[in-house]
């Protein structure tokens, strides 16, 4: 425990897979109690309006699995063999985002995941929020290094900090089953949330991988933030050849206005 407040609870947990070996890895809880508020402000999105050159009408049901890692290598071996890892309790798909990606700079380059539970979980809150910090971190860090069109060059790669926000009270975030039609993530079977993932910092051997969670009445209901690892040298000093793949990969990258 690090604090009781009468609003707010932080917790921390390390993690150990071998005793002696010290931590894997270490989590910080903030907790709170529901509260009403007269101030509620966000961004207006329809996700199928602004991407409707990839979503075209789509429902959730229409769009291929996210592969098990979302590399080149494992493109190639899942159109050979037809072979995807599954991701145990969740289903998730990844929108195909050529169309709306093609002509943009890797900053503003975009990937819709659509997710939702296989089955129907108890009515615990935990419960539901833990499938959402689950879903948070699909392929995170492969994202953004397709973004800069360095998916096969890349050296290391590891999470360093991930953080999820949840903006929304409980009634948002469940994945219950609806009977609502407003949105193609409505559905009977449980309801689908949208990931929205993009990158605007990469330096040093580090990238920064932003995301908002999307409802399907339009409500942003989180947002999560990892600070990963992504080098593309063999060594602390970049070789010649490495820095003319790069500089290569750069100059394949359309223009921006505002960098």
């Amino acid at each position: 425990m690090i604090r009781d407040g009468r609003s707010y609870a932080t917790r921390i947990v390390n993690v150990t897979q071998a005793q002696g070996k010290g931590f894997c890895f270490t989590c910080t809880c903030s907790f709170k109690r529901p509260e009403d508020s007269p101030l509620d402000v966000q961004e207006k999105v329809d996700l199928w309006s602004k991407y409707e050159d990839v979503l075209n009408g789509k429902k959730p049901d229409d769009i291929q699995e996210c592969p098990g890692m979302d590399v080149p290598w494992y493109w190639r071996r899942r159109r050979e063999t037809g072979l995807n890892d599954a991701f145990p309790g969740l289903t998730a798909r990844k929108v195909d985002m050529q169309l709306y990606n093609k002509s943009r700079h890797p900053l503003d380059r975009r990937q819709l995941i659509l997710y939702r539970t296989l089955g129907d979980l108890p009515d615990d809150p935990n419960m539901h929020l833990c499938a959402h910090l689950y879903a948070s971190d699909r392929n995170s860090l492969f994202i953004v290094a397709n973004h800069l069109d360095i998916g096969d060059v890349w050296t290391q790669m590891g999470s360093l900090v991930h953080s999820v926000t949840f903006h929304s009270g409980m009634d948002e975030l469940w994945f219950r089953p609806t009977s609502d039609t407003q949105s193609p993530l409505d559905d009977p079977d449980g309801r689908w949330y949208c990931k929205e993932d993009w990158t605007d910092r990469v330096a040093n051997g580090r990238a920064l991988f932003s995301s908002k969670v999307w409802s399907s009445s339009g409500r942003h209901v989180a947002t999560v933030s990892q600070d990963g690892m992504i080098r593309v040298t063999k060594r602390s000093t970049a070789s010649p050849e490495e820095e003319q793949i790069i500089k290569g990969r750069e100059t394949m990258w359309p223009p921006r206005e505002k960098l």
